[in-house]
């Protein structure tokens, strides 16, 4: 499995990002979506209310207690659920997905980068997910 990204010159330095689709097991709504790659980040993938909401991701949230420092000092719970994540047109399984109710851009990090190699090149402004 690989699949290939790109560099968003439009942000100041580029960032990585790639193109994941995520579907609510139990309604079937499904979307595919831009997100960043954050190496910074050692969750899987942190979405927008926005998202959550349009993939009606109450139906499958999880009971658990997760905060993020915003800012470095603001604590803010996290929701959280299950979705089915597809990624280079391959299905990757149930991930827990976390919302942020002030995050602007979503994030894809370490939990789902970890499971391929990635090639991140910013000058040619490609970004390349193989499996291992």
């Amino acid at each position: 499995m690989k699949c290939e990204g790109f560099y968003d010159r439009s942000r100041s330095p580029p960032a990585p990002a790639v193109r994941v689709k995520l579907e609510n097991p139990v309604t079937g709504r499904s979307a595919e979506e831009l997100f960043y790659i954050d190496t910074g980040f050692d969750g899987t993938l942190l979405v927008t209310e926005d998202v959550w909401s349009r993939l009606e991701l109450d139906y499958v949230a999880v009971d658990e207690d997760v905060y993020a420092l915003h800012g470095g000092f603001l604590p803010v719970r996290l929701s959280t659920a299950l979705a089915r994540v597809y990624l280079c047109g391959e299905t990757l399984g149930l991930v827990r997905v976390r919302a942020h109710p002030l995050l602007r851009r979503l994030l894809l990090g370490r939990g789902i980068l970890n499971r391929f190699y990635a090639h991140l090149d910013a000058t040619s402004g490609r970004v390349l997910l193989e499996n291992p």
